[in-house]
């Protein structure tokens, strides 16, 4: 029984609140072969490619089950029914399409909320691009990855250059989904145990204290600071995106990789997101103090 954790929960949530947490990758692809002689995309011939590796990449035939109170925080279940053609799909471009309408597109798609019903990740293929080539968008629930983990199912869907040979399918049977007295009984050990490392807790004052002392600074800086204005973040904040790309030199994405080995609390990613929101600030000249 894996359960939601902490983080994941708070994605859902969000998600309950109107506030879609799916994240999403957008690739250009080599059209050859994807193409048949009449002009149209192959979407069944690309499916039965997806669908064998679909065990590289967790919760793809899962779903997320919400119980009901009392038996504890969401939880992952296996589909009871998976059909491929609802998570790959074809979405034709007016040829020749260009970066432009590849990514009005993709903002088209974003606004479709995901099938809750269903496993919660979507690839679309896009053709129409010119020189032949096929744009592809993949969303994915934040809680089924986040950006390195969704990085990580775009290289297992997909090969880097043609030719690749073809895995065999597994075969795949979904379990039944836990009964409401083991969602009880697995969230009364959970919480046992929460009660448990509270009370371990209270018999070690010095250690909350020593804890507390090391958390404080960051709960200081989160409560004393507000973001500066910015055309980012001025007025309400919506449920609209426009997409754009940007291009930057990445010399120093080694010494990030070096450092977050050498400091597991470091993330580099959130640097390089923090370099780019600088850079794009800096060009429109509302770069804060």
């Amino acid at each position: 029984m894996e359960r939601l954790g902490a983080q994941d929960l708070a994605s859902v949530t969000g998600d309950d609140a109107g506030w879609p947490w799916d994240i999403g990758a957008i690739g250009v692809l080599d059209g050859t072969g994807l193409v048949d002689g009449d002009g149209r995309f192959r979407i069944e011939a690309v499916r039965r490619v997806i669908e064998p590796r679909l065990h590289l990449v967790p919760h793809s035939r899962q779903l997320l089950y919400r119980p009901p109170p009392g038996l504890g925080w969401p939880l992952w279940v296996d589909a009871a029914s998976f059909d491929i053609a609802d998570h790959v799909r074809a979405f034709p471009l007016a040829a020749p399409a260009g970066q432009a309408q590849l990514l009005t597109a993709c903002e088209q798609l974003r606004r479709r909320r995901l099938d809750r019903s269903r496993p919660p990740w979507e690839a679309w293929f896009l053709p129409g691009l010119a020189d032949g080539q096929v744009g592809v968008f993949l969303r994915i629930h934040h809680a089924m990855a986040d950006g390195v983990a969704g990085v990580a199912a775009f290289g297992a869907l997909f090969d880097p250059a043609a030719g690749a040979p073809a895995l065999a399918a597994r075969p795949w049977t979904p379990a039944p989904a836990p009964s409401a007295r083991e969602l009880l009984d697995d969230n009364a050990r959970r919480r046992a145990r929460g009660l448990g490392r509270a009370l371990s807790g209270l018999m070690d004052p010095g250690g909350m204290l020593r804890q507390a002392r090391r958390s404080w600074p960051a709960w200081r800086e989160a409560a004393g600071q507000r973001a500066p204005v910015t055309s980012l973040n001025r007025g309400r904040i919506g449920l609209d995106r426009r997409l754009a790309l940007g291009a930057a030199v990445m010399s120093y994405a080694g010494q990030l990789n070096l450092t977050a080995v050498a400091d597991r609390d470091y993330c580099p990613d959130v640097e390089v997101f923090a370099d780019g929101v600088r850079r794009a600030l800096d060009d429109l000249a509302q770069q804060p103090a």
